[in-house]
């Protein structure tokens, strides 16, 4: 994975406007360096503001990022360069999974499955949305102005809250929620403390869970800070060489 990020860093270092960002920043995603993956997303977007794929590889990390606003808005301005992409219609379509609006998943899903009628993962969602749900029946028809429901709460019986398993763990995971999954398979370990897949999983979970930035340190001086002058915004070409002097250190203290 590290060999096809050095490569990919070393195209967009040489054209910042190559669309090689787009397999960069998801190479990031797919090891849990969501920021750096987010920051690749963000920079080739920046230079190719009309190419679909890279809003919709933006919009995949900001979901997994627990960002859903954010990435509705980012698979939103995919579709509206071009309406067919698969990815923004199947992530926007979880997105509204994940905020409760059953409904509105299935609209985006009726029209994805026109323009890829042979398409899997499309058709496997329809059919799901359609099956009864196994804690309650069939699904009732939700009534007009009701606040929906998050399509995981839903998982729980009657007044109670849903079930610690590795399947309702990896629901959150495809849906972003990696902090639920964490939860999830932390209270799995509590009443199963040898359950060696779940620690695993647990661990592979917790490295990929964002790092919530330290509260700043309390002043121990009486005078007001001075204000930090403005900084300049870096350009794409200074970070992915930064990026790829970093991988080769890495490598050089490796070998």
């Amino acid at each position: 994975m590290i060999s096809r990020i050095s490569s990919y860093l070393q195209i967009v270092s040489k054209d910042p406007h190559s669309t090689a960002f787009v397999p960069l920043a998801e190479a990031y995603r797919q090891i849990g360096l969501l920021d750096d993956a987010l920051e690749a997303a963000r920079l080739g977007t920046r230079m190719l503001p009309n190419f679909s794929p890279g809003f919709a590889t933006l919009g995949r990390i900001l979901g997994q990022m627990g960002r859903i606003d954010e990435a509705m808005s980012a698979y939103a301005r995919a579709l509206s360069i071009d309406r067919q992409v698969q990815s923004a219609l199947v992530g926007l379509a979880r997105l509204h999974l994940v905020r409760g609006e059953r409904e509105e998943a299935r609209r985006i899903l009726r029209e994805a499955a026109e323009y890829h009628p042979q398409d899997e993962m499309i058709e496997n969602m329809l059919i799901a949305l359609d099956l009864p749900r196994p804690w309650g029946g069939a699904p009732a028809p939700e009534p007009a102005g009701a606040k929906p429901e998050t399509l995981l709460s839903a998982a729980a019986p009657a007044g109670g809250e849903p079930i610690p398993t590795a399947t309702l763990a990896e629901i959150y995971f495809k849906q972003g929620l990696i902090d639920q999954a964490v939860r999830v398979y932390e209270e799995i370990l509590r009443v199963e403390p040898e359950n060696a897949p779940a620690a695993r999983r647990l661990q592979e979970l917790s490295a990929a869970s964002p790092v919530p930035a330290p509260a700043p340190a309390e002043r121990t001086s009486v005078t007001a800070p001075q204000a930090s002058p403005p900084t300049r915004p870096r350009r794409p070409l200074e970070v992915y060489e930064r990026w790829l002097q970093a991988i080769h250190i890495r490598r050089a203290h490796v070998h």
